[in-house]
């Protein structure tokens, strides 16, 4: 072959190889920014439903913090709950599905700026750990969307307010310099925990509450051991618009006495249906978990009362574990107890610990106090119904008895002889008369007791039928009463599952209006206008307080009576 073939064949070859590389190179198309304005900012995210997860990064310039906050569906039960509180239960169902639909055809207004440079001016800073320092503006609120299998679906850096733009924010993809204007309201991206959850922490209602109790101690703290300081209990019914004592129990240092009150001395209204109104409206503020160990009614077994961590966590919130002689440990709080019972017999336990500070958005302005409620059954609301007595059977009830008795026939002897005899005859015709008579004798006998029998049955019928009654009456009060007892400890195991893992934190104006003292809960009847004033010191509690009487109800008074 000639070199110019050769030539022409390597060419040729080539050409091919060229023309073969062109075509299987990557295509890169050119993307105009002024063209994506009108267009979806996250063009593939177009199903709210399928955000399993939303994280929220918020930067605090004064604190130097940034603060996250997370939502997340758990795989197992697909509720949703909060894993930046320990996994709280989250009612965020309606909240999650608006917070994604910002994200959805999220439009794009504008181009802002395309240097990262700018990106401070814009206030769309990524809120990044590593290199945040305080003293830092510019950061902007980070927005994350994940689905279950923690695939990102949309992040969104939001800035500042555009000016003269209502509702418009500078925004910025993580990682991307471009700056865009769209339309985006934060304000639903709120990091605050309790903007996120069910408030209401009893979910009850004020005119369901039948009685209160109050137990009002102390409790002293040793080096390994704790000491109860009783001071006072108190219940009251409310029934009928009004409040009723049912007992005061004092403790002046040593045995419990039984305390009247006065004719001149009566019970607050105004502050009973403060505290009825403040157990309604009992708001959460935060929560914290509790050690695990306690069962559902505050007892504590032996393990626990071993675990040194589960009892240092109880301390440190103002709750201890307290064993009486003879008796199974209990949970006691640094400020007493409060009873609420409620009509359907459900009993909620709130025992009040420390106060406890708090700072930044997860928590509510003010004081707060640790609270550990529980809930459990009133047993005295469920006594046994009154079952009427049955009327007794006849006697004999279940004998056979024969329907009639055999009777024996007589037959008379005649004489024929053939020919007339009158004497013969005479006494004949006695014979039938007497046979007649005692025939109906027996007969009247048979109808008396046919009718004595028509009696008894009847009387039997009825008796039957009344104890019929009864029966299906008491059986009613039985089914009603175990139905009652049945849907109260039902009740009260559905609440115990949602407070049981968790320490409440709530605020210290309520704890004020629920647990009240003494002198909270008696005023004076002359004194009308000064209803819900404290009550002068020669209250009479049904005991001597005249001379050293005096020095010990005050003595009691600094245990726990302000």
């Amino acid at each position: 072959m000639s070199e110019g073939a050769k030539t022409t064949i390597f060419v040729a070859v080539g050409l091919v190889v060229a023309v073969a590389a062109v075509a299987s190179r990557p295509q890169f198309i050119e993307v105009r920014l002024e063209e994506s304005v009108g267009q979806p900012l996250f063009a593939d995210f177009d199903d709210p439903s399928q955000a399993a997860r939303m994280t929220l990064f918020k930067y605090d310039p004064e604190m130097g913090e940034l603060r996250s906050f997370e939502v997340a569906r758990d795989e197992e039960s697909g509720a949703w709950t909060i894993p930046s509180h320990a996994g709280y239960p989250a009612d965020a169902e309606a909240r999650m599905r608006d917070a994604a639909l910002m994200l959805v055809d999220l439009t794009v207004l504008g181009i802002a700026s395309e240097v990262a440079g700018e990106h401070a001016m814009y206030g769309v800073l990524e809120p990044d750990r590593e290199r945040l320092r305080l003293g830092d503006e510019g950061v902007g609120l980070q927005l994350t969307f994940e689905d279950r299998r923690g695939q990102r679906l949309a992040s969104l850096v939001i800035g500042r307010e555009v000016r003269d733009a209502e509702s418009q924010r500078f925004v910025r993809i993580p990682g991307q310099d471009v700056v865009y204007a769209v339309e985006i309201e934060p304000a639903q991206l709120s990091t605050r925990f309790t903007d996120w959850i069910e408030r209401d922490l009893l979910q009850l209602t004020s005119w369901d509450i039948q009685d209160v109790t109050i137990r009002n101690y102390s409790v002293d703290r040793g080096v390994d051991r704790v000491t109860l300081s009783r001071h006072f209990d108190f219940s009251a019914k409310y029934a009928d618009n009004e409040w009723e004592l049912v007992e005061l129990t004092t403790y002046d240092g040593g045995p419990e006495t039984i305390a009247e009150l006065p004719e001149d001395q009566e019970l607050n209204r105004d502050k009973l249906n403060d505290l009825r109104r403040a157990v309604d409206e009992l708001q959460i503020v935060n929560v914290h978990r509790k050690p695990r160990g306690l069962t559902a009614d505050l007892r504590a077994g032996s393990d626990f009362l071993q675990d040194r961590a589960s009892q240092d966590d109880l301390r440190a919130r103002g709750f201890w574990t307290h064993e009486a002689p003879g008796e199974a440990a209990e949970l006691l709080a640094a400020h007493g107890e409060v009873h609420v019972g409620m009509q359907d017999g459900v009993q909620y336990v709130l025992r009040f610990g420390e106060t406890v500070a708090t700072s930044g958005d997860d928590e509510s302005e003010g004081e707060h106090r640790y609270l550990f409620v529980t809930a459990r059954v009133d047993e005295e609301k469920f006594p046994q119904p009154e079952l009427a007595e049955l009327p007794e059977l006849p006697a004999g009830h279940a004998e056979e008895e024969d329907a009639a008795a055999d009777e024996p026939q007589d037959e008379d002897a005649s004489q024929a002889d053939g020919g007339e005899n009158p004497a013969a005859d005479e006494d004949e015709n006695a014979a039938d008369d007497a046979a007649v008579e005692e025939e109906e004798g027996v007969e009247a006998v048979a109808d008396a007791e046919e009718e004595a029998r028509t009696d008894r049955e009847a009387e039997e019928a009825r008796i039957l039928q009344e104890r019929e009654r009864l029966n299906r009456e008491n059986q009613r009060k039985l089914d009603e009463w175990n139905e009652r007892l049945d849907n109260a400890r039902q009740r009260v195991s559905e609440l115990n599952v949602r407070f049981g893992d968790w320490y409440y934190v709530v605020a210290e104006s309520q704890y004020n209006q629920i647990r009240l003292s003494l002198s909270d809960l008696v005023q004076d009847k002359e004194a009308d206008d000064s209803a819900g004033e404290p009550m002068d010191d020669d209250f009479d509690f049904g005991f001597d307080l005249e001379g050293e009487g005096i020095e010990a109800f005050r003595q009691l008074q600094q245990g726990g009576l302000p």
